[in-house]
């Protein structure tokens, strides 16, 4: 297995199966935070088909999270912030300031690709598990009525098998629910990720979160969901979101890290800040 190979594997491994623990982060603890986190972490960005090869960006994330229309997945993550079920779908996207010079249009510094990463997660206390699966942006609407990927998501040939087994666990999913799905919340940041080299600890740090409703043209629009194109802005929290993931215990230089600063785990949730943002205002 070659370093790429087996670097993927290790992620998915990373992803699917965790230990997830939060924490807020204030502005003026942030830049000491991520002196420190860079100290002893790599810098972490998708390598794997269709990645942005520039370097020096900006990454972003748009993640858009789903409910039935009695809000069962809100009622429940209020109800438990740390047992719960979220389904939702996340567009990466990468701005490169360097390029804005040279840029005639705001979208020719925008790199994305036409997919997004579909999750069903499911947390049990600080475990986490994950099923992810890539489609194109334009499939969602089939997928939310479990009914058929189109064969453009299924020219990933490489992510098929994936693909037709989340799907499959979402009809069963949707099933139980009893009720159908839709897109409730969106939640835009810049995301800063670190991790190891064997895959066992990944640091995020999310900035500028940023509430909204969902857009129209949300399925069949051709740009990235960035945030200046996703209308009216319904709240924002004034704090970083840092998360360690791990598979293995913390090393004793990031408990000192988070002790240095004083950092105390919360249960947060950006579904539970989000959708209380843009359905109760």
């Amino acid at each position: 297995m070659n370093e790429a190979v087996a670097r993927q594997k290790n992620d998915e491994r990373m992803t699917a199966d965790r230990e997830e623990t939060k924490y807020l982060v204030p502005k003026q603890q942030l830049d000491g935070l991520v002196r420190a986190v860079s100290k002893h972490l790599s810098q972490h960005r998708f390598t794997g088909e269709g990645a942005n090869r520039l370097p020096d960006p900006h990454h972003f994330v748009t993640t858009i999270y789903f409910d039935t229309p009695t809000r069962r997945h809100f009622r429940d993550a209020v109800g438990s912030m740390a047992f719960n079920v979220k389904v939702r779908a996340k567009e990466y996207y990468d701005v490169h300031p360097s390029l804005a010079e040279l840029a005639t249009d705001p979208a020719q510094i925008v790199r994305f690709q036409p997919w997004v990463w579909f999750e069903i997660k499911r947390r049990d206390g600080t475990k986490t598990s994950k099923r992810r699966f890539r489609l194109p942006k334009c499939d969602i609407p089939n997928v939310l009525q479990a009914d058929r990927l189109s064969a453009e998501a299924l020219l990933i040939e490489s992510e098929r098998e994936v693909a037709m087994a989340g799907l499959s666990e979402l009809a069963a999913y949707v099933q139980a629910l009893g009720e159908p799905l839709c897109a409730d919340t969106l939640v835009n940041y810049r995301r800063l990720s670190f991790q190891n080299d064997d895959s066992t600890l990944r640091v995020t740090l999310d900035l500028g979160l940023g509430f909204y409703s969902p857009p129209e043209d949300l399925w069949s629009r051709k740009r990235a969901l960035v945030r200046n194109t996703l209308g009216s802005e319904r709240g924002r929290v004034g704090f970083a979101v840092l998360e360690v993931k791990r598979r293995a215990p913390l090393p004793d230089w990031l408990v000192q890290t988070l002790d240095a600063i004083s950092l105390e785990p919360v249960s947060f949730s950006k579904f539970v800040a989000g959708a209380k943002a843009v359905r109760e205002p």
